[in-house]
C-alpha cells in the first residue's frame, strides 16, 4: 500500500480517545501561540524599557522565528524516524522554559536570546504535532488540522488579554511572561495519554519503511508540487505573520489605541480565523485543496487593500474581520495539501519542509517590515502584507491535487 492510502484509507477514530488526542495537540499549540502573542501585546512598552528603536523592536520578533527556523525540519525527520512523542515532549519543555525567562530578561539582548531559544522550542513542536494530527485523522485531516490550528488562535487571543490585562494592572511588561507560559503544565498532564497511539511510533515500525536523513528530503523537493507548495508557505506566512506579530502594534501606532485596547482589538479578528480554519479547512476534504487555496488568496489580498485604504472605521473592522477569516484557513489546507502529496509515513518531514518555509517567511517577514520603517508603521507593515500575496494567488495556479484513492468501507 502506498503513503497515500495508508492515509486515505484510514477513518478518524470516532471515541473518547480521538477527542483527548486532538484536544492535548491543540492546546499544546494554544501554548505555543500564547508564548508568540503575549510578545506582541508588550512590543510597544518593551521598546520603551530597553531604549531600543523601532527597528529593534520588530527584529525581537524575528529572534522567535530563527529560532524556529533552526529546528523545525530536523524535528519533522527525527519524529518520522524516531517517534513523535518524545520529541514532541521536548518541544513543549523548551518553549514553555524559555518563554517563562523572557520576564527575567534586563536588557534587550537577555531578551532576544531566551526568545531565540524559545523557538528552538517551537520549531520542534510544530511539525510533529501536525504530522501526529493529519497521520491520525487521514481523509479527515483538513478538518482535523483546522481544528488544531484553533488552538493557535485561542493561543493568541490569551496571549494578547494576558499581555493587555498584565500591563493595565501593574504598567509594567515582565508579568505576562509570568502568567502565559503556566498553560504549559496543562500540556504535560494530558502528554501521557497520547503516548500509544501507531502513529507515535518510528516509521520502520510503522510501515517497513526507513526515513533517512537529507535523502528524504531531496526525494520530496524533487516533486514539482512539493517545491510549490514550499514556495506557497513561504510567502503565504510572510503575508500573514503581522496579523499575530505586529497588528497591535499597527492600532497602536497607526490607529494610536492604547496598549490594552490595540491588544483587544486584535482578538476578535484572530476568532474570525478560528472559524475560517474550520470551516474552510473541512470543506478542503471535499473540493480540491489546489482550487480552494486560490479562491482564498484572491479574497484575501481584495480584504488586505480594503483594510489599508479604508478610512471608515466600521469598513476598516469588516475587512479586518474578512482577512482573519480567510487568511487563516489557508494554513490547515496547505499542510493536509502536502500530506496528501508526500503521504502519511513521510508526514513529519514533508511538514518539516513546509513549516520550514514557513519559518523563513515568518524571519523574512519581519525583517523586511523593519527595513521599511522609515516609511512608518503603517506603510511598511501595508506593503509587508500585499506583495507577497500576489505572488501566492501565481503560485496556487500551479498547485496540483495530488490522486488520493477513496476511503473504503468494509
Amino acid at each position: 500500500m502506498q503513503d497515500s492510502e495508508v492515509s486515505a484509507n484510514r477513518p478518524p477514530n470516532s471515541n473518547f480517545s480521538s477527542a483527548v488526542f486532538l484536544f492535548v495537540m491543540t492546546l499544546g499549540y494554544a501554548v505555543f501561540a500564547v508564548d508568540r502573542s503575549v510578545l506582541s501585546a508588550v512590543l510597544s512598552t518593551m521598546e520603551k524599557s530597553f531604549g531600543a528603536s523601532t527597528a529593534m523592536t520588530l527584529f525581537l520578533q524575528s529572534s522567535q522565528f530563527i529560532g524556529v527556523f533552526c529546528f523545525v525540519f530536523v524535528a519533522g525527520h527525527l519524529s518520522d524516524r524516531y517517534g513523535r512523542w518524545p520529541v514532541l515532549t521536548a518541544g513543549v519543555v523548551i518553549f514553555t522554559v524559555f518563554t517563562w525567562m523572557i520576564g527575567f530578561a534586563t536588557n534587550y539582548t537577555e531578551a532576544f536570546v531566551f526568545r531565540l531559544i524559545s523557538g528552538f522550542g517551537e520549531g520542534i513542536f510544530w511539525p510533529v504535532a501536525m504530522a501526529w494530527v493529519a497521520s491520525y485523522f487521514g481523509w479527515r485531516k483538513g478538518l482535523a488540522l483546522g481544528i488544531f490550528y484553533v488552538g493557535f488562535d485561542i493561543g493568541s487571543s490569551g496571549g494578547l488579554a494576558i499581555g493587555g490585562l498584565t500591563f493595565a494592572f501593574y504598567h509594567m511588561w515582565q508579568p505576562a511572561f509570568f502568567i502565559a507560559p503556566s498553560i504549559g503544565l496543562l500540556v504535560f498532564a494530558g502528554l501521557p495519554f497520547v503516548r500509544n497511539d501507531r502513529f507515535n511510533a518510528p516509521a520502520d515500525e510503522r510501515d517497513g519503511l526507513k526515513i533517512r536523513l537529507g535523502r528524504e528530503a531531496l526525494d520530496l523537493i524533487k516533486k514539482k508540487n512539493v517545491l510549490l507548495l514550499m514556495l506557497f508557505a513561504f510567502f503565504a506566512t510572510w503575508a500573514s505573520i503581522w496579523q499575530t506579530a505586529f497588528l497591535p502594534l499597527y492600532f497602536n501606532k497607526v490607529a494610536h489605541f492604547s496598549v490594552p485596547y490595540a491588544a483587544f482589538m486584535t482578538i476578535p479578528i484572530l476568532a474570525s480565523g478560528a472559524f475560517g480554519k474550520v470551516i474552510l479547512g473541512g470543506t478542503s476534504d471535499r473540493w480540491k485543496r489546489n482550487r480552494l487555496l486560490l479562491v482564498i488568496s484572491i479574497v484575501v489580498i481584495s480584504f488586505y487593500a480594503i483594510f489599508f485604504e479604508a478610512t471608515n472605521f466600521d469598513v476598516d473592522v469588516l475587512a479586518a474581520l474578512g482577512m482573519g477569516f480567510f487568511s487563516g484557513a489557508i494554513f490547515p489546507i496547505l499542510q493536509s495539501l502536502i500530506v496528501d502529496t508526500c503521504g502519511a509515513v513521510r508526514a513529519g518531514t514533508a511538514l518539516g519542509l513546509t513549516t520550514s518555509a514557513q519559518s523563513l517567511g515568518a524571519i523574512f517577514s519581519a525583517t523586511f517590515a523593519a527595513a521599511l520603517s522609515s516609511l512608518g508603521v503603517g506603510k511598511a507593515i501595508a506593503l509587508n502584507a500585499m506583495i507577497p500575496t500576489v505572488v501566492i494567488i501565481v503560485i496556487a495556479l500551479l498547485l496540483v491535487e495530488p490522486r488520493i484513492p477513496k476511503l473504503k468501507v468494509e
